[in-house]
């Protein structure tokens, strides 16, 4: 019985690191790309068509983060739960494939209201709806269901594909700053390519099923938490971009985005082994969890001075290196403490976007992220009109050291029930 165990969990440790090395692969590639891509557009746009493309894509995050639902949690769970059971995926996959459909109309709609009522973005109307395609392209990949069966191999192969013919496509095309139409509309192209490949490749594990959302009150009612917390989080992220650009103009939103899009290459270090870990981690008891939990504070807190030191000591040579413009280096100290964001970002979601989905404690996430997200904007609106790009950059901070306090505070009550259960 006990090496048939240890078998069991062998095989399961085996696959979770063969899905940790497909998502090194990717996220290495997220690493890479930024690199090239936004040095490249900042250089043949100019520092203030940048900034009105990099504007469009925070506000893409809101679209995403509203079409998607929270399905990329809860959904994720209940597919690798099924796996485990040996169950059949269809109808969970067609309940989040229907639902997301409906959503992508609902929210373009709603983009439109946004963009042709406030003359901020009337301006530049094409640019927002253009990038509504890599909205599109980013619901139909079923990456929560790879993630789920743990087969993310297939998924990296189909992603890094797509982003290098983005990648191709702009050093083609883009030359000077009146090609700035063209990105939105390649950036489209790739998230497309990778959605419509990754849906028609998921469709040989499910029998197509139409729309019925019978007997699935529960569930939407789990997604619809992970929802607003979803929402919230783009209230700690893309907001601040979206503030600035209001405050500031493109320009400044080009030099907060230059920093950003590093910071963010950054942060995603960590998911590679939170996605990988999930499924799994989803299928351990309370206790085990809090084992494992003891272990990776220590491992991930160690890994997060290290990503600070390599920013605040490297940043003036990472900045010149990448960048012409003299005003984005003008502010590299800002993007030097904005290396605290990798080590407080890697944290706090250990919490919220491993352990606590994990243990169902999407209430609790919720809550989390409503509370980071609305101190960031009252933070913002409060100080961005006054210190601009510094308010930006002091209200990010702030914000992800609340955040991982807040759910500190959540684990530390979780374990406390432990030990009371215990006793």
């Amino acid at each position: 019985m006990m090496r048939k165990l240890s078998k069991k969990l062998s095989e399961e440790e085996k696959t979770v690191a063969k899905n940790y090395g497909a998502l090194i692969v990717l996220q290495g590639l997220n690493y890479l790309l930024p690199l090239l891509i936004i040095p490249f557009l900042e250089r043949q746009l100019g520092l203030e068509k940048f900034g009105l493309v990099m504007l469009a894509q925070y506000l893409m995050a809101f679209c995403v983060a509203a079409a998607d639902f929270g399905f990329n949690v809860t959904a994720t769970r209940e597919i690798s739960i099924l796996k485990a059971e040996k169950g059949d995926y269809s109808t969970i996959y067609f309940k989040v494939f229907w639902a997301r459909m409906i959503l992508l109309v609902v929210v373009f709609m709603l983009l439109n209201l946004v963009v042709f009522l406030v003359p901020r973005f009337t301006v530049e109307w094409e640019i927002y709806l253009l990038s509504y395609g890599a909205v599109i392209g980013q619901i139909l990949l079923p990456d929560w269901f790879f993630q789920g069966i743990e087969k993310m191999k297939l998924l990296t192969i189909v992603n890094v594909l797509a982003k290098l013919i983005f990648t191709l496509l702009l050093f083609l095309f883009i030359s000077n700053p009146d090609d700035y139409t063209f990105v939105p509309i390649f950036n489209s192209i790739g998230f497309l390519t990778a959605g419509l490949i990754s849906f028609f490749l998921s469709l040989k594990y499910v029998k197509w099923q139409w729309p019925n959302f019978k007997d699935s009150k529960d569930f939407y009612n789990e997604s619809f938490q992970i929802f607003i917390s979803n929402i919230a989080s783009q209230l700690s992220n893309a907001a601040n971009g979206v503030v600035l650009g209001f405050f500031g103009g493109d320009a400044i939103v080009g030099i907060f985005s230059a920093f950003d899009k590093l910071i963010i290459a950054a942060k995603k270090m960590y998911l590679p082994f939170y996605q990988a870990m999930y499924p799994y981690f989803s299928r351990k008891s309370f206790n085990e969890k809090l084992k494992m939990m003891k272990k990776l504070i220590p491992v991930i807190t160690i890994v997060g001075i290290i990503g600070f030191s390599i920013i605040f000591l490297m940043g003036d040579w990472i900045i010149q290196s990448l960048y012409k413009d003299d005003t984005i280096y003008e502010n590299v100290y800002l993007f030097k403490w904005m290396g605290l964001i990798a080590f407080f970002t890697g944290l706090s979601l250990l919490f919220h976007s491993l352990y606590a989905p994990a243990r169902k404690l999407f209430n609790d996430r919720m809550k989390m992220t409503i509370i980071a997200g609305i101190f960031n904007i009252i933070l913002s609106l409060i100080i961005v009109p006054i210190y601009g790009l510094k308010g930006t950059v002091i209200s990010v901070i702030c914000t992800e050291f609340v955040l991982l306090g807040i759910a500190a505070l959540f684990y530390y009550k979780d374990f406390k029930k432990s030990l009371w259960v215990k006793s």
